[in-house]
């Protein structure tokens, strides 16, 4: 799963209860409401197969991880931390995490 989310870029994940903005540049949690808000709401449009909204949702995800970029860029860092993160979760946890991973990567194309 490390490697998977360090070839897609930034997206917001929950996990463990948890929202973290993660991917490739970027592995940090995430605590803004309307950020947050945006994670539910494409997964209730997914889920409600609404592919038109489901896309605006998913877009303004990917700005929302955009903005949240800390420079400098420290791939070690980042690395790590997302090994720390999959290290620290449920199974039940990380196969939830697993299962958003598919759903972006679905949806990217």
């Amino acid at each position: 799963m490390l490697e998977t989310l360090l070839g897609l870029p930034g997206f917001i994940y929950q996990a463990g209860g948890t929202y973290y903005f993660l991917g490739k540049w970027i592995c940090k949690e995430c605590t803004d409401v309307d950020a947050t808000d945006c994670v539910a709401m494409y997964q209730m449009c997914r889920d409600a197969k609404e592919e038109k909204e489901a896309s605006l949702y998913f877009q303004k995800i990917r700005a929302y991880s955009d903005f949240a970029l800390e420079i400098p860029y420290d791939p070690e860092k980042i690395r790590t931390g997302i090994q720390s993160l999959l290290d620290s979760l449920s199974p039940e946890a990380a196969a939830s995490l697993e299962k958003q991973i598919r759903q972006v990567q679905e949806d990217i194309q």
